[in-house]
């Protein structure tokens, strides 16, 4: 019998409503990834066609607790993962330049994140604020005890801080790698594509990449420690005051070497991720792993080594200003990464391939943008926790003489994080005025676009009913603004790299937003107020991402909302960024292929996916063996296969690629056995423009009000395919296609019912290992 699979979309719903059948049980799968089917004690009307019904829900892969949702916190981290996913098509050579340019970007939000916890435990606590006689740790015992230490003690001590949140990333991400990237596929084939059978198989990749950023992570805090300690150190002469251990000669020389090997760790992380064998995913040199994971090692020791350098006592050492070459770091690392993606963006521009969004300028976009939000979500923690520690009274500090001063400045964040808080607060409005002038321009031009659809669907009927008419125009056109997604965002891109280009310079020459003077004329108290609402943005989008995390645990609206957000941006592999979130198809994908394989093998099987179920069973149908594909066919539906995949990862998914999935499924000569269904009226699906695929379906149904009811029929838009008749009409006539294929080499007899519930494939299948769980 011909089994219709059906795959959600994006944090789609429950297995009884994917399939419209009330009473289901699991017959493959887990609670987290599963295969439902209608339970045979009570009775069930078969799918169209007589096909058996099942349903594949992995919603709780990416939408089903809050502690995914909080995954979002690391947006930044998952953008720059996107980055190099982007990439226009291009030769090996090119390729190997755009992978080892993404990579290094997202090594760079990695050192920002940890710049961002290095200010506030380091600079703002170990340094500016625990120091005898603060007013900013009076009733915060918690901050009290640190006071009793010695300046080099407490900047050992709070470096942990940043340590623990490394930890934290370290144990996440290595708690969903053996999760998510634990499903092998076979270890041959070549291409890059998504046919390449070890295109979901990123397991060891993921492992020495998430080595490497360890590795660099805690090389950066021993950057910034050891840049406070050294010259402090080498302008020290003489005998360690009050200390019994002999001369302070030592600690120069060993500052010195400790320093010169952590500039040798970083290069050395940098220079991995540009070396092909170290981070190829299908053959790798047999050192690579031994060399990350060394890095790693070498990375603790040297973080060890370099915390008992920082814990021997210098008395007398007290702190001013900032802490030393804090805020030159993180400007140096700003202008590192303009750097990097002006050349990304360079070589995506000679490469471009025509109809490609953003003049193929998608992945140094986006990784702009993964650059900047990182950038402010650093300056927005900053600016609150020193709003949190600061008194009404200003401190009374030390000078280094030992004698207190009569006053002294409240804590300070960097300067470079002015210009962070300021440029995020001109993204909001640039985004704001952008989207107000696609809403009324661009939406307004695209209406008598859509007019000429409503009148060819409905002709003659404007004239009766105009209100209706626009309705319906409206809809049209708010579908097809997705299609001027790129202009638009480059309207609001153009703007805001130049800003951030003049932005940091000004802060490379050490200009601060807002001058010391204590006469201010209206200009610079507007500057002023407009970076202090620009922090408040930006601690409020950070709360905001916490209380979406909650509200989507709670709420199953909010959930698919934040669902989509992590569904479009976690299909790809951890290939870039190994801290993002984990990506789940590459445990989908080989369940389907399982599934599916079997399932053709009992009789044939429907492939069903909506909008990215779509993009699901396209990328299963790539990988299904030749024997299963006989009696395989495919139903898309609200597919963004070619309207976003196609213009947005042209690397990977194009005119030949979708070519190829129908390939897949129908033999030469034979009648295609693939079917795409779209509507005019859908924002996110559209044709593949594959021969003899695509199939319209008029939206709405009609368009006066039905006999016997009170209201139009309602706009479906992305929703409600299987609810048309054409749907039915259309997996009945593919599972009579299937029948009728040749019977696949692996096809057997299903006279056990057990036998349609097998959680694994059978042994020596090349995904044997997928639906285990």
């Amino acid at each position: 019998m011909v089994t219709e699979l059906r795959v959600h979309g994006v944090s789609g719903g429950s297995a009884e409503s994917v399939l419209d059948r009330p009473l289901l049980r699991r017959v493959a799968g887990d609670g987290n990834a599963g295969f439902h089917a209608p339970h045979p004690a009570y009775p069930a009307r078969p799918g169209p066609g007589g096909a058996r019904l099942e349903a594949y829900r992995w919603g709780a892969l990416t939408a089903g607790a809050a502690a995914r949702a909080l995954w979002l916190l690391l947006l930044p981290f998952m953008l720059a993962n996107l980055t190099m996913w982007l990439r226009p098509p291009a030769g090996a050579g090119p390729t190997r330049l755009m992978r080892a340019l993404a990579r290094i970007v997202a090594l760079s939000v990695t050192a920002t994140f940890v710049l961002s916890v290095v200010g506030v435990a380091m600079d703002l606590v170990g340094w500016q604020c625990t120091v005898p006689g603060s007013r900013c740790v009076e009733d915060r015992p918690y901050l009290a005890v640190l006071t009793g230490l010695s300046l080099g003690q407490r900047l050992a001590l709070t470096s942990l801080v940043p340590m623990l949140a490394i930890g934290l990333l370290w144990f996440l991400a290595r708690r969903t790698w053996t999760r998510y990237e634990g499903y092998p596929a076979p270890p041959t084939g070549v291409g890059d594509g998504l046919a390449h059978p070890c295109f979901w198989n990123g397991r060891s990749l993921v492992g020495r990449l998430r080595a490497v950023h360890i590795a660099a992570a805690f090389g950066v805090i021993c950057a910034v420690l050891l840049g406070v300690l050294v010259p402090h150190d080498r302008s020290t002469t003489g005998p360690a005051v009050g200390s019994a251990a002999g001369p302070a000669g030592w600690l120069a020389p060993t500052g010195l070497a400790l320093a010169a090997a952590t500039a040798a760790l970083l290069l050395a992380c940098v220079l991995v991720l540009c070396l092909d064998r170290c981070v190829d995913r299908d053959s790798p040199a047999r050192w690579a792993e031994t060399a990350t994971a060394g890095l790693r090692t070498v990375a603790l020791l040297l973080t060890a080594v370099t915390i008992g350098y920082a814990a021997w006592p210098r008395p007398g050492w007290w702190p001013t200003g900032g802490l030393p070459g804090f805020g030159n770091t993180v400007i140096v690392t700003f202008v590192a990464q303009g750097g990097l993606l002006a050349v990304f963006g360079l070589v995506c521009l000679v490469l471009r391939r025509r109809g490609a969004a953003l003049l193929g300028l998608a992945g140094p976009i986006v990784g702009s943008l993964a650059v900047g939000l990182s950038a402010a979500f650093s300056a927005g923690l900053s600016y609150r926790v020193a709003d949190f520690l600061d008194r009404d009274d200003k401190p009374s500090l030390p000078e280094p003489g030992g004698a207190p001063p009569a006053t002294a400045s409240t804590l300070d964040p960097p300067a470079s994080y002015e210009w962070a808080a300021l440029g995020f607060l001109l993204l909001v409005v640039i985004v704001a005025v952008v989207a107000l002038v696609g809403q009324v321009s661009v939406v307004r031009r695209l209406r008598a676009e859509a007019a000429k659809v409503t009148d060819a669907d409905f002709p003659g009927r404007r004239a009766d009913d105009p209100a209706r008419a626009a309705v319906v125009d409206a809809a049209v056109a708010r579908a097809r603004l997705t299609d001027r997604i790129g202009p638009l965002v480059g309207l609001a891109y153009v703007p805001l790299a130049l800003v951030a280009a003049v932005v940091t310079g000004l802060a490379l020459a050490g200009v601060r937003p807002v001058g010391e003077s204590a006469a201010r004329s209206w200009p610079v108290n507007l500057l002023s107020g407009a970076i202090t609402l620009g922090t408040y943005l930006i601690g409020l989008a950070i709360l905001g991402l916490v209380v979406l995390g909650v509200l989507a645990y709670r709420y199953q609206g909010v959930r698919r909302v934040v669902g989509v957000a992590w569904d479009l941006g976690t299909f790809w592999p951890r290939a870039a960024h190994p801290l993002a979130p984990p990506c789940y198809a590459e445990r989908v994908v080989p369940e389907l292929v399982t599934r599916a394989s079997f399932l053709a093998g009992q009789g044939g099987v429907v492939l069903s996916g909506h909008s990215q179920g779509s993009v699901l069973v396209a990328a299963t149908a790539l990988q299904l063996p030749a024997q299963e594909r006989r009696r395989t066919a495919l139903v898309t539906y609200g597919s963004p296969l070619a309207r976003l995949y196609a213009r947005f990862f042209p690397a990977f998914v194009d005119a030949g690629v979708l070519a190829e999935v129908g390939g897949t499924v129908t033999e030469p000569g034979q009648q295609p056995r693939w079917v795409n269904l779209w509507r005019d009226t859908d924002p996110i699906g559209g044709p593949v423009h594959v021969a003899g695929v695509d199939q319209r379906l008029r939206d709405p149904a009609g368009f006066d009000i039905p006999p016997g009811d009170t209201v139009h029929p309602a706009v479906a838009g992305h929703s409600g395919y299987p609810d048309e008749e054409e749907f039915d009409t259309v997996v009945a006539r593919l599972a009579e296609r299937v029948r009728q294929a040749p019977p696949a080499a692996t096809e057997t007899a299903a006279t056990d019912p057990a036998a349609m519930e097998p959680a694994v494939a059978e042994p020596g299948h090349p995904h044997g290992q997928a639906a285990a769980g």
